[in-house]
């Protein structure tokens, strides 16, 4: 009995794995699995952009290309867990890096910033929310066993001067890893 509850304490506190690789990482799953879609857009003459606020409001910021639909969108859900008694890892007890990238060659639309919104089950290790950016990097206190962190992702896309009208996709990477 005594060998197993060593072999488990040195296999949760990382004895059997090598300096700085975890055995296992948090997750991240996104809702919906795809960036929102702006929907028909009309030719504009220069690169327009469309702000997408992290409730789904859409706003036209600069350009004169239209979107022909005035609707909000499904804004992106990103959410980060550690499962159940995550040990291995000690991702329960860890601090989480959540790293958000555009996507590359997403066509004539792509995403130029990124905001976060609405952070629920977590705080930020820094006190405050990441401000915006092209893309963006931020630490999470742990979140503890069975615990998730969620927020709501809000873009700006640029769709390219004299694109041709019709709907364009355009894409995120999400990455998160532990850190010291």
């Amino acid at each position: 009995m005594m060998r197993l509850l060593a072999l488990l304490v040195l296999l949760a506190f990382g004895g059997l794995v090598a300096p700085g690789h975890a055995l296992a990482q948090a997750t991240v799953t996104r809702s919906p699995a795809t960036a929102p879609t702006l929907g028909t857009t009309i030719r504009g003459t220069s690169a327009t952009t469309f702000s997408i606020s992290t409730s789904g409001a859409v706003t036209r910021t600069s350009g004169n290309a239209i979107r022909l639909s005035s609707s909000s969108v499904t804004t992106p859900t990103i959410t980060v867990n550690c499962g159940l008694l995550n040990l291995s890892g000690l991702c329960a007890l860890r601090h989480v890096r959540v790293t958000i990238t555009p996507a590359p060659g997403s066509g004539p639309a792509a995403i130029s910033r990124l905001r976060i919104g609405g952070l629920s089950g977590a705080t930020y290790r820094s006190g405050s929310a990441p401000p915006e950016g092209s893309s963006l990097s931020f630490d999470l206190n742990p979140i503890g066993l069975l615990g998730s962190a969620t927020f709501h992702l809000g873009m700006d896309v640029v769709l390219a001067a004299n694109a041709s009208s019709g709907t364009y996709a355009f894409d995120y990477v999400v990455t998160v890893e532990l850190v010291p």
